[in-house]
């Protein structure tokens, strides 16, 4: 063979190849006569690649070089690149099905698209659809249309991955998440009854409008949520409650309540008290004064009294065989019970518990809650402990909330709630675990007014004046030794409309702390 005659061969083979490769081409002759040469082949493009090219693009996210393969890039561009963002973390995979090659006259054609977005929890969402290419300027392109991305997207609309949380959430009583800086103890607790919140997650994939909203749901996988818990805590009222207790040197701790509802708003302890444990709810302390609440209360209903009732308040006074001595020994002489509850006159009420009988404090301390065996869901409380005082000397200590009388912060801020509302407020710190047991006892007759009354007073003209200036409040301060009788406890309960509360420090020899913390909650609500 010559070398001119290998040259056509080869030649020859070479065109061959291009047809292989693209199956299905048209291969055209020009119409020249045999001594013009051997033909020339024009191949005609094939509408495959095209597909190809937008599939290829769509796979690797490039939104522009996907448009750029349709016929309408600048329509195309912005639709492509805002269902890439709606479905961020969610790779498209595109199988374009196989095509005979198009009779030479088409100029459109159709692929079936399968396509799988692959997502996060490892499923996946199919389904078919159909890519059109025709062809434009002897060049196929894709025809662009939203049926591109799902058969049921329209004008206007993309596809976007929502992914939706099965988790419950711990709530406060707005509604809002509760902060992990709100009253750790409390919120500890409160997990540990109410256990996991976390949910079984769901997400659907949508044709959504321009506004994000869902319009069509391609596919969906439904959560298992998980119930959200409310627990009755006022972020607004624990804040001031801890920034209150925060600065005492003392343990110290404050609880408040809401009379209306029994809800519990805060509980607060300062550092020194959390070396204790939860002492705010469970610990016993001798009330002091403040139990002159209780003492009225029975002296009141058994008729051995009246607020306007005139008693005795000397220095110092025996009784029995004890000796009951007034804060610095002040005496005032005869005066009203009012005056006498403002200015915490011991010797009085000492007498006045003396002549009563010995189941007379308990029965009187149980109209407030005192006794009462409560369970609330997510804390553990105590309210007091009120023996009968069989003995005279028994019923002196126990008139002025010493000897053998023991209460908790939490009970005494619910003996004030009890006065605010005119009976025992069932407390709640979880909204959907209602508390059982307890009383729901009502102070009798106008022994709640007559004790209101009083409660004015010792803010007015009493012990507790600092806390004039701070709204209509009511209350009742304490000292309660304990021990040899060498310390004292701080105490003050009280209340300012609907939000009743007990301030308690340990060891702070005298209520004006716990008055002056009281003034700092008050004053920053």
């Amino acid at each position: 063979m010559n070398r001119k005659t290998k040259r056509w061969v080869l030649a020859g083979g070479g065109l061959t190849a291009v047809a292989v490769i693209v199956a299905g081409a048209v291969v055209l002759t020009s119409g020249a006569s045999p001594t013009a040469g051997p033909p020339v082949p024009t191949v005609r493009p094939l509408p495959g690649p095209a597909a190809q090219d937008f599939v290829s693009w769509m796979m690797a996210g490039d939104a522009a070089r996907a448009a750029a393969a349709t016929d309408a890039a600048g329509a195309a561009e912005p639709v492509l690149l805002k269902t890439f963002q709606g479905m961020a973390g969610v790779p498209f995979h595109g199988r374009l099905g196989s095509a005979p090659p198009p009779p030479e006259s088409a100029t459109t054609t159709t692929f079936d698209l399968e396509v799988t977005w692959s997502l996060p929890d490892k499923t996946s969402v199919k389904y078919p659809t159909k890519v059109e290419v025709r062809l434009t300027d002897g060049k196929w392109r894709v025809h662009w249309a939203p049926t591109l991305l799902h058969p049921q997207l329209t004008e206007g609309q993309t596809l976007a991955y929502l992914p939706s949380s099965g988790d419950g959430a711990l709530l406060d009583r707005n509604g809002a998440p509760v902060p992990e800086d709100l009253a750790p103890p409390v919120l500890q607790s409160v997990r540990k009854e109410i256990g996991s919140l976390t949910g079984t997650p769901g997400w659907q994939v949508a044709a959504v409008d321009a506004a994000g909203a869902p319009v069509t749901v391609v596919q969906e996988k439904k959560a298992q949520v998980k119930q959200s818990v409310t627990v009755t805590l006022d972020p607004a009222v624990q804040r001031a409650a801890q920034a209150a207790v925060d600065p005492v040197a003392q343990g110290a701790v404050i609880v408040a309540i809401q009379p209306s509802t029994g809800d519990i708003l805060a509980v607060a302890q300062n550092a020194q008290a959390n070396t204790q444990g939860l002492i705010a709810l469970q610990n016993y302390f001798e009330p002091g004064s403040t139990f002159k609440v209780v003492t009225a209360t029975a002296a009141l209903t058994a008729g051995t009294a009246g607020v306007d009732s005139e008693v005795d308040c000397p220095g110092k006074k025996t009784i029995g065989t004890r000796q009951i001595v007034n804060d610095g020994q002040f005496e005032l002489g005869t005066v009203s019970l009012r005056r006498a509850f403002a200015a915490s006159c011991n010797t009085s009420f000492s007498q006045l518990a003396a002549d009563l009988p010995a189941d007379a404090l308990p029965r009187a301390a149980s109209l407030f809650g005192l006794g009462a065996d409560f369970t609330i869901a997510g804390i553990t409380t105590n309210t007091a402990k009120v023996p009968p005082a069989v003995t005279v000397p028994e019923r002196v200590e126990a008139g002025i909330g010493q000897g053998k009388v023991l209460t908790t912060p939490f009970g005494m801020a619910l003996a004030a709630a009890t006065v605010a509302h005119g009976s025992v407020p069932t407390p709640q710190l979880i909204r959907e675990i209602p508390t059982t047991g307890g009383t729901d006892a009502a102070l009798p007759g106008n022994v709640a007014s007559a004790l209101r009354t009083m409660m004015r007073g010792v803010v007015t003209d009493g012990t507790a004046t600092q806390l004039a200036g701070l709204g209509d409040v009511r209350g009742k301060t304490g000292t309660a030794q304990h021990g040899d009788g060498s310390r004292s406890h701080g105490w003050f309960i009280g209340y300012r409309g609907d939000l009743a509360f007990a301030v308690m420090v340990v060891n702070g020899d005298t209520s004006k702390v716990a008055v002056g913390a009281a003034a700092t909650f008050l004053g920053a609500l």
